[in-house]
């Protein structure tokens, strides 16, 4: 694919064109400012190539990002030479180049045919044995390299290119610049060009990011010192050190032996008459529910037991010595004695729609608008009485962190009101199947008491942290994903 690579004729020619711009008045002075141009100043057309080569050097120099020096790149040559096309390409991987500027186009379509052609050229090139030369600069026939490979040579009518690599000092590809006109090159012109590939490897590696080159001199800095076996057997060592199994759940402070006040009966509430926090008496009204079909209930019974104690006075009345008038009046009794059975359960039903506090105690619940108008069901918990001289705390235990814990585990409450200070407890009983909390994720419940002799106020919340069996320091730190592969893999 290579047609010729520039020679020292190239290099004489480079040298003649030097001394004949020495002393010359026509050479273009450079402007002095800092910071990249965005408009680079080109020289008159009368100035020598040297003088334009060194413009277009100190420029390279002046770029303040990578985007500047391609867009410098790609304009370059058309400063040096008449040029009707050129391409800058950078590696993409897989023997791959991808087109990322082109001469005095702002924005380059990498959908057009010619830049579609000139990539595949290049994927083939790139996949040929002589792949490696395409880090050397070189004179290429378009047209020749595309039936080489199978392709069509209409793609390229441009044949004539001039391939120009940049590279690194270590030799990494960076990028490279395809060159591009109808007529064959000149040696005079190569002798320019070749040189200004080297300018811009230079700019390109001084604007590259440098953490690849900082982490090898780690790398090798390590290596050096032996730091990495120390730190490996460090790592090993601490891996075996024995630390307490421990876990982060949320966790509550709760009342320790509530009375929980549930529905008596399948109803709707329609009152709540103490607002939640609120001390209660025995005895006191707390809850109303909706009455209206037991107060009808109770006035139809009313009614039926007024029909039935009519009818059986009215048989005592009419009652003969015969067995037919004594039927009629054990009848009607039976009658009376059922419509009194059913008025005393209608009116105990309408008796328990208001829920009265059995004990004396602190009404823990949400809130009102919770409850009123709510439908419930016989045995529903509604709320609770607790004492607020007794208190628990209540920790909920997701399923994935759970931890063998055993009665007396030790445990350390952070509160959300107090997070500087912590709160030691034990726990004292746990739940061995998980149930659902309410936030809709599968818990285990774990209580625990305090160990100080200092109240704490019941709802407040926090994270508790529990501690389970001694464990390696390896086994805490990669619980997870043992646990993960394990139940994936079986291992």
């Amino acid at each position: 694919m290579t047609v010729r690579t520039a020679g020292p004729r190239d290099a004489t020619a480079l040298r003649s064109s030097t001394r004949a711009a020495v002393g010359r008045p026509d050479i273009v002075p450079i402007p002095t400012g800092s910071g990249a141009p965005t408009s680079p100043r080109v020289a008159h057309p009368a100035s020598p190539p040297i003088a334009r080569f060194i413009e277009l050097e100190i420029e390279a120099r002046k770029c303040a990002d990578l985007d500047t020096l391609r867009f410098a790149i790609a304009n370059a040559p058309g400063k040096l030479a008449d040029i009707e096309q050129a391409l800058l390409f950078e590696p993409a991987g897989d023997a791959r180049f991808t087109a990322t500027r082109s001469a005095s186009i702002g924005k380059l379509d990498r959908q057009a045919p010619v830049v579609r052609a000139l990539e595949a050229l290049l994927r083939s090139a790139g996949q040929h044995p002589t792949a490696a030369r395409l880090k050397e600069p070189q004179l290429l026939d378009l047209a020749r390299i595309a039936r080489d490979m199978a392709l069509d040579p209409h793609d390229y009518p441009r044949p004539h290119a001039v391939w120009l690599p940049i590279t690194s000092r270590d030799g990494h590809l960076r990028a490279a610049l395809l060159i591009q006109r109808s007529t064959a090159w000149l040696p005079q012109q190569m002798a320019l060009l070749m040189p200004l590939a080297d300018v811009y490897g230079h700019a390109w590696a001084a604007l590259a990011p440098h953490n690849a080159g900082a982490w090898a001199r780690l790398r090798r800095f390590l290596k050096r010192t032996r730091l990495v076996t120390l730190l490996a057997i460090a790592a090993v060592a601490a891996a075996f050190t024995p630390v307490p199994m421990s876990t982060i759940a949320p966790a509550e402070i709760v009342a320790a032996e509530p009375m929980l006040v549930t529905a008596p009966l399948d109803g709707v509430v329609s009152e709540v008459l103490v607002p939640p926090g609120s001390w209660v008496d025995k005895g006191v009204p707390i809850v109303r529910l909706v009455d209206v079909k037991l107060r009808n209930d109770v006035d139809i019974a009313s009614r039926s037991r007024a029909v039935a104690e009519a009818r059986h006075f009215k048989a005592l009345q009419a009652a003969l010595a015969t067995a037919k008038d004594q039927h009629d009046v054990a009848t009607t009794k039976s009658e009376l004695d059922l419509a009194d059975t059913e008025l005393r359960y209608a009116t105990e039903l309408l008796s328990r729609t208001v829920i009265h506090a059995e004990r004396s105690g602190l009404l823990i619940y949400a809130a009102k608008a919770d409850l009123v108008g709510k439908p419930v069901g016989v045995g529903e918990k509604l709320m609770e009485i607790g004492d607020p001289a007794k208190s628990e705390l209540r920790i909920d235990l997701q399923v994935s962190d759970a931890v063998t814990l055993d009665v007396g585990s030790p445990v350390s409450l952070f509160l959300d009101s107090d997070p500087l200070r912590a709160v030691d407890g034990t726990i004292t009983r746990t739940s061995y199947r998980p149930s659902q909390a309410a936030d809709q994720q599968l818990v285990y419940r774990l209580f625990a008491t305090f160990t100080e002799g200092e109240r704490h106020r019941i709802g407040l919340r926090g994270v508790a942290r529990v501690s389970g069996k001694t464990v390696s320091l390896g086994l805490f730190l990669f619980r997870r994903p043992i646990t993960a592969v394990r139940q994936r893999f079986g291992l």
